[in-house]
């Protein structure tokens, strides 16, 4: 059996996960349009927007959702000089800083310095041209080559952009997320709003990876039931798929979707109910099983976060079906059994005494996160 303070525990490791801070700053030349696109990924009007260049007129940080944002005074405006805004020293205190440009407007001097300044300090940046719905294609072209010219940054190194029309604000919202420290990529992926296939993408890829520490743990004969062990990292799972959908999922909450699906109405019975959806999963539970049943309980927890918890049992039931079948096809046609050894590692240090049942559960649970 899975004690509740062990779920309570996992539960609490995935929500000091998607609780870190990461610190973005926008900042550029006056008119920019530096507070529509920070507007533009939160989703919300959070920014003062406004015609006059000096509009925003002190670092402007709000937190939100866990992630703080700082805009900045437009440079070389009437209040605010570069030097003044390097004096601030908010720069070096960002994870990473967003230069805006104009690009329906010359590269001004203060921007040349702007780069040099983050250049020298090695703070890690994202250069983007902004207002590009007003830009043809020999435009860009002019503008792309002034970009080279005056700050040396060549067509990898700038993104086009519109805040206005949302054109390429999912790619930089990838961008953003690539260049963050690893520990606070799925956070600031989780709360932005202005990609979701980003959160689609880092889902799928969280789904695979708990199903290959889950296949592991059905290759390595434990001392009791495989289900017991895999039931924490299922949960894990869950709760994260709801963090990066705008949800907190409670262990009353996950225990909700296991019930909706007829995968378990407590933790205890889990591994008997979910029999009736994957034949083979019981107490002692096959790699291929154990991969397909964590897949499918995955996806179906993507569909109901996804869709604002209001798809109906029959979808959800239908999707987790769907997708434990394509899982078993993927799992038979050669998908590895990673982490094997890990599990190993951690059974014999269970049966040593060095750790106990709870505490091998724990860590299970986020073996894929260490690896």
């Amino acid at each position: 059996m899975v004690s509740e303070q062990a779920l309570e525990e996992v539960l609490a490791d995935v929500r000091r996960k998607f609780e870190e801070k990461p610190r973005v700053a926008f900042a550029g030349f006056g008119k920019a349009g530096k507070s529509s696109l920070f507007n533009a990924i939160y989703g919300e009007q959070i920014a003062r927007v406004s015609m006059r260049t000096d509009e925003t007129v002190a670092p402007d940080t709000r937190e939100r959702f866990g992630i703080d944002f700082t805009d900045t005074p437009g440079i070389g405006t009437a209040r605010f000089s570069l030097e003044k805004v390097l004096e601030l020293h908010v720069f070096e205190k960002q994870h990473l800083v967003i230069h805006v440009l104009n690009g329906t407007a010359a590269i001004s001097a203060e921007d040349e310095a702007l780069q040099r300044f983050l250049e020298e300090k090695r703070v890690a940046r994202i250069t983007v041209v902004n207002k590009v719905d007003l830009l043809d294609d020999g435009e860009r072209a002019e503008f792309a080559e002034t970009l080279r010219e005056k700050l040396g940054i060549g067509a990898e190194g700038f993104l086009f952009v519109s805040a206005k029309r949302g054109a390429g604000v999912g790619e930089l919202v990838e961008r953003i997320a690539d260049r963050l420290p690893a520990a606070m990529q799925d956070a600031f992926v989780a709360q932005q709003q202005a990609s979701v296939e980003s959160k689609d993408v880092r889902v799928r890829k969280l789904i695979y990876s708990k199903a290959t520490v889950a296949a592991a743990v059905g290759a390595v004969p434990l001392p009791f039931a495989d289900a017991v062990v895999i039931m924490p990292l299922q949960v894990s799972m869950v709760a994260s798929i709801g963090y990066f959908y705008g949800v907190e999922v409670t262990r009353e909450r996950a225990l909700e979707l296991l019930a909706t699906l007829g995968a378990g109405y407590g933790f205890r019975e889990g591994a008997r109910h979910l029999v009736k959806l994957i034949p083979g999963y019981g107490s002692v539970v096959s790699a291929g099983v154990a991969f397909a049943g964590t897949v499918a309980l995955g996806e179906a927890a993507r569909a109901w976060f996804r869709g604002k918890m209001e798809a109906s049992p029959e979808d959800l039931r239908e999707t987790f079906k769907k997708a434990a079948a394509r899982a078993k096809e993927e799992f038979a046609g050669g998908k590895a059994v990673r982490h094997a050894a890990a599990v190993a590692a951690l059974r014999k240090m269970l049966e040593s005494g060095e750790i106990t049942q709870e505490e091998f559960q724990r860590r299970i649970a986020r073996l894929d996160e260490a690896a």
